[in-house]
């Protein structure tokens, strides 16, 4: 699988801020030209915080500071601030968000900057740092910092400068701290990072380790737990973990994590409220386990996790995996959800895996959304979300299913996203890397209701395109029509599948409308154009 497709996903953006009234109930697009949107919640008042990070310099992106901004209800930009810190970056994702008591938080870390083309390079320095923090700010209406809670841990600083890996990326292989998969409990931050050692290629310095953390609202460190890994400063944690990897019961934590030894996929650790290991399960993809063309097995461990617990014995997984119609290939990818029964009571150390869906074609690069793919609507409902074709002409696709996974109805957003959030009033927030579209409760309800909020229930690619038109939607028995630009019909089938190849071989150069009809024709529910 190609380690490197986010930050292929992150070339493509172009921006710049604007509240755009469109049929969506708003969307807000940012200016700056290196930013990535992660984090949307609502505020008592009605507004939005959004976090993100801003990418410091203009040259490979190597330094980040994190950020928050606040919108009004509809969507217009009203504060934001970016929390720079003198020789300090952030090597975690955006700043973790709480509401508590009505007071916004935002929970971010700092390790030095190792960035030698900045200005802000820790060497730079006076008194270099020689420690990371992690930090938790209680902002105001205008994201003025009213109290800082602040912990520092002495961080290794060697730079294995020689390096080629050390010289693209040295924030990546230098000594920092990485945040991921924070949650509330009991009106308490429980969160998981990674400590990294200094890469050094002939002299490693010792082991990575993974903490896990308890703080309350006033910033203390109730517990903290550490436990080595393999790792020596080699790994890139960035790479293998997401925002949504733990989840709570009440009476332990749920780390789900990747795994590639022997034919497994996947571990599940399991802790209990102190942190203590209890045990750990483990799971399998089906269908990736087999000999192809007498070559190994595919070894497929999870990625781009997110996990969201419905109820003690229900877990939702998302996770982006080898196409399994074309698993030699590293380039293509699909996206899997599935339904797990991950109770700790269950003798098995493996978990059953059998209550899945899989998306994706042969010839395109899927993607799991990296922040958060599920949303639980309430008890029979829920939103799955999934980017498509991120290395050609990138959408995402929003389903609406039930809590069996079943499908609902299915809808395409002209925008790739990075997380999709349920709204106090029902609708949905859908973060893109630059953007936020606020879609209301209605606009899922019908055809009609999503035409009217820019969303589309079919989408045809590559467009323009040569031999073979593909045509992706969720509705199944319906009618496609191609037309040709003197209104003749050129090509008429049956849809039945997620996706639909069609042979364009003999079609001339040129201009074509297809249309998608149900009721045995007589209701058009989408239509465009398609270049050969």
């Amino acid at each position: 699988m190609n380690k490197y497709r986010l930050f292929v996903c992150l070339l493509t953006l172009l921006l710049c801020r604007v509240n755009k009234l469109f049929s969506q109930e708003w969307v807000y697009e940012f200016d700056d030209t290196e930013c990535l949107l992660e984090e949307a919640v609502e505020l008592p008042n009605g507004k939005i915080a959004v976090s993100y990070y801003l990418f410091r310099n203009e040259e490979n992106c190597l330094s980040y500071d994190p950020a928050v901004l606040i919108l009004s209800s509809d969507g217009i930009e009203l504060n934001r601030n970016i929390f720079f810190r003198e020789g300090y970056t952030t090597t975690s994702f955006a700043p973790y968000l709480f509401v508590n008591d009505g007071e916004l938080y935002a929970l971010s870390t700092y390790s030095p900057d190792h960035n030698y083309r900045s200005p802000n390079y820790f060497m730079n320095y006076d008194i270099p740092p020689t420690d990371a923090k992690i930090v938790l700010s209680k902002l105001d209406d205008k994201l003025n910092i009213v109290e800082s809670y602040e912990h520092s841990f002495p961080i290794d600083t060697f730079e294995d400068t020689e390096w080629w890996q050390w010289q693209e990326d040295p924030n990546l292989f230098s000594g920092n701290i990485f945040m991921f998969s924070t949650l509330e409990d009991e009106g308490n931050i429980i969160g998981a990072y990674i400590k990294k050692v200094s890469a050094d290629i002939d002299n490693p310095r010792g082991n990575d380790s993974l903490f896990l953390f308890r703080m309350n609202f006033e910033g203390e460190l109730l517990d903290l737990k550490g436990y080595e890994t393999g790792g020596k400063g080699l790994g890139v944690p960035q790479y293998r973990y997401r925002r949504e990897q733990i989840v709570k019961t009440d009476s332990h934590y749920i780390f789900y994590d990747k795994d590639n030894i022997g034919n497994r996929h996947g571990k599940i650790v399991y802790y209990d409220k102190e942190f203590n290991h209890i045990t750990t399960k483990y799971m399998i993809h089906p269908d990736y386990n087999n000999s192809i063309y007498g070559l190994p097995p595919v070894i497929d461990p999870l990625e781009d996790i997110t996990v969201l617990k419905l109820n003690d014995n229900t877990t939702y997984l998302s996770v982006t995996v080898t196409c399994d119609e074309n698993p030699l290939d590293d380039f293509y990818n699909d996206v899997r959800l599935y339904k797990l029964d991950d109770n700790i009571e269950n003798s098995s150390d493996f978990l059953s895996t059998d209550n899945y869906i899989h998306r994706g074609t042969p010839y395109t690069y899927e993607l799991a959304i990296t922040v958060n793919s599920i949303v639980i609507v309430n008890d029979t409902s829920m939103y799955f979300a999934y980017n498509c074709d991120v290395i050609g002409k990138p959408y995402s696709v929003i389903e609406y299913l039930n809590t069996d996974m079943g499908t609902i109805s299915t809808f395409i957003h002209d925008k790739t996203l990075n997380m999709i959030k349920a709204t106090k009033d029902g609708g949905l927030f859908a973060l893109g890397y630059n953007n936020i579209t606020k879609f209301p409760a209605s606009a899922f309800v019908s055809i009609e209701e999503a035409h009217a909020h820019n969303l589309h229930l079919a989408v045809v690619y590559p467009n323009p395109g040569g031999d073979v038109l593909n045509i992706r939607t969720g509705l199944r028995n319906a009618t496609l029509q191609v037309y040709d630009m003197q209104g003749r019909i050129i090509h008429q089938q049956i849809i039945t599948d997620e996706v639909t190849s069609i042979d364009a071989s003999k079609w001339s150069s040129g201009t074509y409308v297809w249309k998608l009809k149900t009721e045995n024709g007589k209701l058009k529910v989408e239509e465009g154009k398609w270049i050969k």
